[in-house]
């Protein structure tokens, strides 16, 4: 079967076929061709990454390499096109990816198809189903830019982190990005949006306080789940992270955010960074 027919076949899933904590808008994204190919250009140029990148070198650090001398090893999941793990590998990590989309996959290999140093493995695999990877493996677990807010259902969203927890070596690095819906309530219709949504969570169990579906490069309903500082908190926690770093950005997540009064309702996301509990 041509990789046109198998695109064809993946995008016409039915709803009852997608994997564990995948929403139609979610499978859409990570199935269309262009999101991939265009996804650099979409995105040059977003402060975010800029953050994004700024916290993985301070946590991480600058040796590659254990103390026995063996590669350190890092892994992104979401991981898109590279962005993360690129300057990693070129500072001497083994580096590995890992996304739903085998696009996002494609574009990454084809930025190291030159490299004379190893290149990056990559993997698609589904955040919520991770059991294929092995107890203490990494030095470092990326989930940045939001990728687990992708995530349908916290106790998909948990399960994540628990492998992330399991994946984690004891002396490793866990860091996550996610936005913040508290910001919700500075918007003009932002109570009654709010309200509306609590509501909803109530009466339809498929729904969470927080999810938000939306129209998004050309998609009818991306999914992304937003989440609040508690929520965040209580589910690294949960998970058997120990958080050790939290950062609240600003509305545009363009810095971080300063000392403010409310900083739970002004921030525009949060980063956390966690060792194993």
């Amino acid at each position: 079967m041509s990789s046109s027919a198998n695109r064809n076949s993946d995008q016409s899933r039915p709803a009852w076929q997608l994997p564990a904590g995948v929403s139609r808008g979610a499978w859409d994204y990570v199935t269309e061709p262009s999101i991939a190919s265009d996804y650099d250009r979409f995105h040059a140029g977003h402060p975010l990454l800029d953050l994004d990148r700024e916290l993985i070198s301070k946590h991480l650090g600058v040796h590659c390499n254990k103390p026995d001398g063996t590669p350190r090893i890092a892994i992104d999941f979401g991981c898109g096109t590279g962005r993360n793990l690129i300057p990693l590998a070129e500072q001497g990590w083994r580096v590995v990816g890992v996304d739903l989309s085998s696009e996002m996959l494609k574009e990454f290999r084809a930025k190291t198809n030159d490299w004379t140093r190893p290149k990056p493995a990559t993997i698609r695999a589904n955040m919520a189903k991770l059991e294929c990877f092995a107890d203490d493996f990494a030095d470092a677990v990326l989930c940045m830019y939001s990728s687990l807010g992708m995530v349908q259902g916290r106790e998909n969203r948990r399960s994540f982190m628990k492998h992330a927890q399991r994946i984690l070596r004891r002396d490793g690095r866990f860091l996550v990005h996610v936005h913040n819906r508290g910001s919700w309530l500075r918007d003009p219709d932002g109570v009654r949006r709010t309200i509306k949504d609590w509501l909803r969570a109530k009466r339809d169990k498929t729904w969470e306080l927080g999810d938000s579906i939306y129209a998004y490069r050309g998609l009818p309903s991306m999914y992304l789940h937003i989440y609040s500082e508690a929520e965040l908190r209580e589910d690294l926690l949960a998970s058997g992270l120990k958080i050790e770093h939290f950062y609240r950005l600003n509305r545009q997540s363009s810095q971080f955010l300063g000392r403010t009064w409310f900083p739970h309702l002004r921030s525009g996301g949060f980063i956390a960074v966690c060792g194993r509990g």
